[in-house]
Parts: C-alpha cells; structure tokens; sequence
C-alpha cells in the first residue's frame, strides 16, 4: 500500500482537525486556502420591488452565508423580513441572492430565495434558494453549493481571533474582511446561553447577516445590528426608494436600515434550531394563536429596583444580592424590574467602565420582554477587570435608569443571605398550585451572629402584603426560614420575597401562584392540562380529526389544550422538538386571561411536515409545565450517525520527520468514512472512520480495524509540517494483519 505525498502550501489544513480530538494542531491566522473556501459561501441578499415589465428595484440588501449544499443561507432577520421586526412597511416582492465569484468581482446575482424561518427577537433568519433569477426551477439535491460547517460558539474564549466577511453596502461592493479577536460575552434574560460575542474588529452595517468563522474557517457567528421601527432609531437608516408611490424619494418614504458599525455577534449556537426545522423543509411562520395582540401599554415606561447578583438560579431569579465584588469574580449580572415596555421598541444597556464607555455590550436591538415583568443581563470574563461599573439602561432613545457596582478587593466576611427555595401545598419550587394554604421560604445563610439584625417584605404583584423581623440566629451559617400565612394569601400571582440584613437587600426571589389544584402527590398544580393534537381546527376553535398518529402529507398541525390560574404578562414558552430535536422556539407574555381554551400549531405553508415523532413542550416563567407528543408518517427517531464498516486489519507503524529520522510527537493519522474524498471532508466527526495519534517516539496504532476490500481516504499530519492527503487507498483482500505503515513528514516551507 503506497501513499502519496503532496507536498502543498497548506500546513494550516490539519489544524482544522475535529473538536473531539483533545489535542489539535496549533491554529493560527486564516489561511489563504481557508479564506478562498470560506468566501464562496458569502452571498449579498437583495429585498427588491418589481415593476409592471418586470424589472427589479433593490430596497435594501445584507449578507449572507451558505450553510447548505442544497440552499440553505444563514442571515439577518431585518435583512430578509423585517416586516415580522418592524411591521408591513418593509414589505418587499422577491429576495435575490448574489453569489461570490471571485473576491475582485461584484457578487453575481442568480438565485430566487423565500423565508424558511426567522426570529425577530434574535434577529436571526434562515432563507431557501427556490429558483433562477430568471423565475425557472432546479432541483437543489443536484446545487452542490460550497456551504461553512457550524461551530459551537460556546467553546469561544476571549482573545481567540474571528474573520468576519461580507458585503458592505446596496451598490455591489466587492465583498470586503475584517479580522479581530473575540473581546467580551453577554448574557441576557429570554435568551439560552451567550446572548452576544463582542469583538475589536470593526463591522459596517451592510455585512449584517454576514459570515463571521474562527481559525479553522468554522462558522460561529453572525454579525447583527438591531434597531427599532423608527427610522431615526435606527443606525444608518436612508431613504433609498419610492415606497409611498408618489415619485419622489424623500423623508416621506419609508426610512430603510443599512446598518452602521457593528461590533458584535450573535453565537450561531442560537441559530441551530431554526437551522434545524429549515433543513427538515419547514417555513416560517406558524398560525397566529388567540388572541389578537396586547393593545399598547397607556403608563410611562419605567425600569426600577436594579440589583446585582453572582448568579441566577434555573429559574432566572438572583442567587443572592451583592453591592460590590470581589478582584476574581469572573460574572455579574444585573437584574431590575420593568413597567409598560413594548416588544419591538429599540432599547440598549449602556456599560461604562472607570469612566470610559464600553461599545455594544450589548447592540441597539428591540425589545422582547412584554409589558411587566422581570430582566437581567450579564457580562462575563476571567476575571472581569476592576473597576467603577456603571450601566444606563436606555429604552426608545431615553435612559430609565442607571446602577453602580465596583468590582475589586478581597472578599469580605459581611452576612449573607441566598438561595431562596419555596414550598407549599406538599410542592416545592417557583410553581406553586393556586390551593396552597401557605408559602414557606427557605433560604442559606453565612458569617451571622447573634446581634445581627434582619428583616423580610412579602409582597404580591409589587404590592406589599407582609413584613416583620426574623429572629436571632444560633449558628453562623446555616438554613433560614420565613412563612406567608394563610391570611395574606389572595390567589394566583407573582409573589416576591425580600430578605435584609441591618436595613439592605441581601437576598430576593419570586414564585408564581397559580394554575390548577395541587395533587398531592408530587406532579404540582397544572398550569396547562393535558395536550390534544389535530390535523386542523374549526370556525369554533375546536380541534377537527384529533389523534396521536397522522398520515404523511400533513401542511400544518395543531395542539390543543386547557388552562387555568395564569395571569396576564407572565412569559410562556413553546418548544417544538422532531425526532428529539429542538426545531422551534417561542416566547411571548401570556395574554388570555385566567382560565379557558387555547391552542397552538405548526406548520410548513403549503407543504408537508416533515415525518417524524412531534413534542411539544409549554413553559411557564422558564419551567417545563406540559408536554405531549403525536408522529405523523413513520418516525425515524434521532438522526443516526454516519455507520461504518467492520474490519479485521489493524494499522501500525511510526509517523518520523523524512530529514532526521525522528519520531514526531502529537501527528495524527486520520481514516475518513469510506465514499468521503479529502475534498468533501466538512470536519464533522461523523466523517471519520478511526485516526491515532502518536506518542512521543512518533509510534500508533489506529484503534479501529480497516475493512478488507474497501477504499479510503487518509490524511496525515503534524503541526510544522506538510500534510499527506489521499484519496481512494484500497486495502486488499490479501493483505496481512496486523499491517506495518510507516510515514515520513516533510518541514513545511
């Protein structure tokens, strides 16, 4: 068996190497082959207008990634639909997508494209490539389009390097890079995981929805700029087109986002999902649920009672509650109360640090939240540095309200409060059943002593209903207790506990009372009863051919359920699973008063769901509630991995430098799954079939036997050196094993 030696320019191409492999080669700057690779899957996105001759009239444009062989493309959500950010006067005719040719050249535009699925909380969009520009069809199995593999963009660490592709504006630029370094995350309530990368390098608007990848040309994230609907919210907003029909372009149009500078990303983490349903064929949107949505709140908007905490529990309540931190602490987060917010309004956290502003922490992005409620934000580092912090809290071009906090010195051994936990009615939690005669309230508490003073406040929907002094306490750290009576109880709401230590804040924490009777046996109060799936529903609201099984071809389907104890503007949650994955996720306030009918659904426009066994999860303030599943077609259960092939033909040898004769430590053998090129290799772990690496006098062993009668494709490399890749390596029939390969690596020039 005789390997191939190519000797080329690519000494990088190793450092690609799997996230399973614990030991990878060094990455380092963008290589110019992974820089050519990566551009081919940067397109422009085009919203434009069609005349009565059929002539095309750009309003707006943005970036783009292909993130599928068969036209898949990751963008923006106000790039392609932002009507569903800011409402119908960003209605469009047709989405046109530019391909990148060459990096000298003007993007060629070529395809047709619609919406598959977007969020325009995240401002996050998928879009499907449908046809031609000229309006004829093809078939996407046989596009082939170069396409970016998804990164985990929760493995970024601060100081790792991004490149950041796209195209900076509506006239045909040439697509343009930017390169910088990951400087800082945020965290925000409403949102799983890293809400924001904040990164040096500096972005102009028109790349929104662009390409941003690591070293490995792996794509972890989007560059996003958030705004309002109103134009002078928006950055770099220009009245570019005729849209009120008078023929003229003027202040009288509707103002059209461009962007401006973008400092920030959204992880691609938060894509994956609706990445998900789009591959599965899904398009967005799904039916409007009942009711019609929330008139407009008639107060003053308001945000107050801003505290900071280390942490917040699962569900999102402050740990415990902290007016300095401590030289090390490695996260803060900031919680407040708000009042008569809209979604969709531009607001933004200001951080300001010994003085000097800190940009986009957080983008200008609209609001999410609903009318009332409670939010946090977070940053994070380690360590964060010292420092005077100051946040503005700024909403619809005001500021509400403003926080201090330093972080630096040591840690002190002041009395402390935390983890507040509930209980009541046999349950324990943040849901309690509304027919709880009582709530106990336990909590930890650290370095007390006999004189030290505290109090607690009870209060109910911001209402005060019960104070009073706790008693000395025994020990100095330990567990607490404080009860609501009976007599103060009144019924479904958001009940807050405050806990003070000599007159400040210590600790606090809200559960939610409500939904229907306690059990008695552990399963708590139900919110929503059980979940009744139909392939329609009736002028009446009532579920038409319920079941549990479909057949094949359904567009749309539905689920149907009861509810009892809600209150209006708390936040509920639906999660939409296929086969076990996570493909759709909606948040919203609560607005159908306390008790009745309510029904959610599904769909795909006009065609088919896909097959496959459907969960559905509701949530209440970020708590699992209900859930219920239904199939239609033939389930095939999680997605299996790529299978291999069994073999009896261990691999062995030594991998040596070709000039000295030496072992090289750390080089790695790879066998790809057989039918995978070295050219189609995306660098996905299920692509690999078994690699070794070697020990330090150069020797391995591939734990997985070859196939007799099978051909494969090899790469082998070490960091330094140029990498051996081969395609099409038969394994004979006769071939002895245990088989001896032994290799020689050349230095990389």
């Amino acid at each position: 068996m005789k390997v191939k030696r190519y000797l080329l320019a690519i000494g990088l191409l190793l450092a690609l190497v799997l996230p399973m492999l614990l030991t990878p080669f060094q990455a380092l700057a963008l290589s110019r082959t992974l820089n050519q690779k990566v551009l081919k899957t940067v397109v422009q996105i085009f919203a434009a207008v069609e005349d009565r001759r059929g002539n095309l009239s750009p309003l707006w444009s943005g970036s783009g990634t292909i993130i599928s062989a068969d036209g898949l493309i990751l963008t923006n959500c106000h790039v392609a639909n932002p009507a569903a950010m800011w409402g119908s006067d960003y209605d469009y005719d047709v989405l046109v997508v530019a391909i990148t040719t060459r990096s000298d050249d003007p993007p060629t535009p070529t395809y047709l494209a619609e919406v598959a699925q977007y969020d325009p909380q995240l401002d996050l969009a998928v879009i499907r490539l449908t046809g031609y520009l000229d309006g004829s069809r093809f078939d996407p199995e046989r596009l082939n389009l170069p396409y970016l593999e998804l990164g985990d963009s929760d493995d970024l660490e601060i100081g790792d390097n991004v490149t950041i592709f796209g195209y900076p504006g509506i006239g045909g630029e040439t697509i343009t890079l930017t390169s910088g370094n990951v400087s800082g995350f945020s965290k925000e309530s409403g949102v799983s995981g890293r809400a924001w990368i904040k990164t040096d390098a500096t972005i102009a608007g028109g790349n929104s929805g662009g390409t941003a990848v690591d070293d490995n040309g792996i794509l972890i994230g989007v560059p996003t700029q958030g705004g309002s609907g109103s134009g002078d919210q928006i950055v770099d907003c220009r009245y570019i087109a005729d849209t009120n029909g008078d023929g003229y372009i003027d202040e009288n149009d509707v103002c059209v986002p461009m962007g401006g500078f973008i400092n920030a990303l959204r992880p691609i983490n938060l894509a994956k999902p609706m990445i998900q349903a789009a591959s599965r064929g899904m398009t967005a949107p799904p039916p409007t649920e009942r009711p019609d949505d929330p008139d407009p709140p008639t107060g003053d908007a308001a945000i107050t009672r801003p505290i900071f905490a280390p942490a917040v529990n699962e569900a999102e309540q402050p740990t415990t509650v902290v007016e300095s931190f401590p030289s090390g602490a490695d996260e803060l987060y900031l919680i407040f109360d708000f009042e008569n917010l809209q979604d969709g309004v531009s607001w933004q956290p200001v951080l300001t640090l010994d003085g000097e502003e800190i940009p986009d922490i957080w983008p200008l992005s609209s609001w999410s939240g609903g009318q009332k409620g409670t939010w946090w934000i977070s940053i994070y580092n380690d360590p964060l540095p010292d420092g005077d912090y100051e946040f503005a809290l700024n909403y619809d071009g005001e500021t509400l309200a403003t926080a201090e906090v330093t972080v630096g010195g040591r840690e002190t051994s002041a009395p402390v409060f935390g983890n507040i936990i509930f209980s009541g009615g046999g349950e324990e939690g943040f849901l309690l059943p509304a027919d709880i005669d009582e709530i106990n309230a336990d909590f930890e508490f650290d370095n007390m002593s006999r004189q030290t003073e505290w109090s607690y406040i009870w209060y109910l929907d911001g209402t005060e209903i019960d104070s009073g002094d706790g008693p000395s306490f025994s020990s100095s750290s330990g567990m607490g207790f404080v009860m609501l009576p009976g007599s103060e109880l009144d019924g479904a709401g958001v009940y807050r506990l405050e806990l003070y230590i000599e007159g400040d804040l210590a600790a606090t924490s809200d559960c939610l009372v409500g939904g229907g009777s306690s059990s008695g046996n552990g399963d708590g109060g139900e919110f929503f009863g059980p979940i009744t799936f139909a392939e329609d529903v009736d002028r009446n609201d009532n579920p038409v051919d319920p079941g549990t099984t479909f057949d094949s071809g359904l567009t749309a389907i539905y689920a149907f359920f009861d509810y009892v104890g809600m209150e209006d503007g708390w936040e509920w949650v639906r999660r939409w699973y296929i086969d076990g994955e996570l493909v759709l996720e909606n948040e919203e306030s609560w607005e159908g008063g306390d008790e009745g009918e309510w029904w959610v659904g599904v769909n795909n426009g006009n065609n088919a769901l896909p097959d496959g066994e459907y969960m559905l999860e509701l949530l209440v303030e970020n708590q699992v509630v209900q859930e219920g599943s239904c199939t239609i077609g033939e389930s095939s259960g999680p997605t299996p991995p790529t299978p291999t092939t069994g073999g009896d033909v261990e691999i062995y040898g030594q991998i040596v430098d070709a000039s000295t004769g030496r072992g090289i430590a750390g080089a790695l053998f790879i066998v790809l799954q057989p039918g995978i090129t070295v050219d189609e290799f995306q660098w996905t772990e299920d692509e690999v079939y078994t690699y070794g690496e070697t020990d330090n006098n150069g020797n391995y062993t591939l734990p997985d036997m070859l196939a007799r009668d099978e051909y494969y494709s090899m790469l082998i490399g070490a960091d330094g050196y140029e990498p051996i890749m081969e395609d099409d390596i038969y394994i004979p029939d006769d071939i002895e094993s245990p088989f001896e390969l032994n290799v020689e690596l050349y230095k990389a020039q």
